[in-house]
């Protein structure tokens, strides 16, 4: 049975949409972790989540790092959000040996979000053997709303 799994940010810092020093427009960076030590293995349409980004903010980038995560091969991972499970990167094989993949799919264009919304790592084909220690990070580059 699919589960929803939700990344913890990298930074104790809590993620706020607040303009830096400089143009309010500057662009921000969350990245998440989710860490399985000694767990089981992810199935088809499991899905791990970023923390909440919101609504109006521009995502510009989203990178994925995961570990092996497939004894064998088989798994194969979209990187989307609500509406698009695989708007920035569509069934991409980089969990058949661990590595890093960025926004890649035709559809990867700046997003603007509707709602505010998590960017979402999705299971798209199981593992053929799953391993059960691993960790999967999220990195996304957003302009904030500016209201």
């Amino acid at each position: 049975m699919a589960t929803t799994f939700n990344a913890t940010k990298v930074s104790s810092a809590a993620l706020l949409a607040m303009p830096g020093v400089g143009d309010g427009q500057s662009a921000k960076v969350v990245a998440a972790t989710y860490t399985v030590t000694a767990g089981a293995a992810l199935v088809i349409n499991d899905l791990i989540q970023s923390p909440m980004i919101q609504a109006g903010s521009v995502i510009t980038d989203v990178m994925v790092v995961v570990d092996d995560l497939d004894t064998s091969t088989g798994i194969t991972l979209d990187v989307g959000y609500g509406v698009d499970p695989d708007y920035f990167v569509a069934a991409s094989t980089i969990g058949q040996t661990g590595g890093v993949v960025r926004a890649s799919a035709a559809t990867a264009h700046p997003l603007v979000l509707t709602t505010n919304d998590t960017i979402d790592v999705l299971v798209k084909a199981a593992p053929t053997t799953g391993t059960t220690t691993y960790r999967i990070s999220i990195i996304v580059t957003f302009t904030p709303l500016n209201a």
